[in-house]
């Protein structure tokens, strides 16, 4: 076997070029008592919704909980968090605003099954209670090598090898990503039941041009 070359590298930087945003933080932001039965009682009530665990998710029935009066502070709380997600790490200053908003319910050994957003540029998740979870995000082909689909090796899993990524969420954490990124939750174990709040953001304003016959209106 020859031997390696001695080489130096100098003013070496990796660019993550085309790539997938997951904003994931802890917050202090906490519901009230009033909040969180108005929330959970006061909304329209939940339904069983899909799943492959022993327990499945119930999701509420109203998709525009924080509609609800009372609620004005956590829905100020949510477009806040995603206005910051926008401006701050994806610098667009272009205008988002919410399109649904919802809540689940996992009792113990309940569990989220995967799935997408549709018709949403972007999604963020809060919990407002939670003691147990990760939340798995999962693509189908990672942006690495898009058109091949090889058993690599893989040494260490990352960000540009990897086509899935567990987040271990808890009370006050907030996870935002891109619409069409697939999403669970892995089940419950915690004796206390787990909260999340969901909601779906899409944007306003003049896009494109007259002349390149693409010019779109959101208002």
């Amino acid at each position: 076997m020859a031997e390696d070359i001695r080489v130096e590298f100098s003013n070496t930087e990796v660019i993550n070029f085309t790539a997938c945003p997951i904003f994931h933080t802890s917050t202090d932001f906490r519901l009230t008592d009033d909040e969180m039965h108005i929330l959970t009682e006061e909304t329209g009530g939940t339904r069983l919704g899909d799943g492959i665990y022993r327990g499945k998710a119930q999701i509420s029935n109203n998709h525009n909980v924080l509609d609800t009066p009372g609620l004005e502070r956590v829905q100020r709380f949510m477009l806040q968090t995603g206005q910051h997600f926008v401006k701050n790490t994806l610098e667009i200053e272009n205008e988002f605003y919410l399109t649904q908003t919802w809540f689940t319910r996992n009792d113990k050994e309940s569990a989220h099954h995967s799935h997408t957003h549709p018709n949403s540029i972007l999604a963020m998740v809060y919990y407002p209670q939670c003691e147990s979870g990760d939340m798995v995000l999962s693509v189908e082909k990672n942006n690495m090598f898009p058109h091949f689909d090889f058993n690599w090796k893989i040494k260490r899993y990352n960000n540009y090898n990897a086509k899935s990524w567990s987040i271990q969420v808890r009370t006050g954490d907030v996870v935002m990503f891109p619409g069409y990124v697939a999403h669970k939750t892995t089940p419950n174990e915690s004796d206390l039941t787990r909260y999340a709040l969901g909601a779906n953001f899409f944007t306003r304003g003049t896009f494109g041009t007259y002349e390149n016959t693409d010019l779109l209106e959101l208002k």
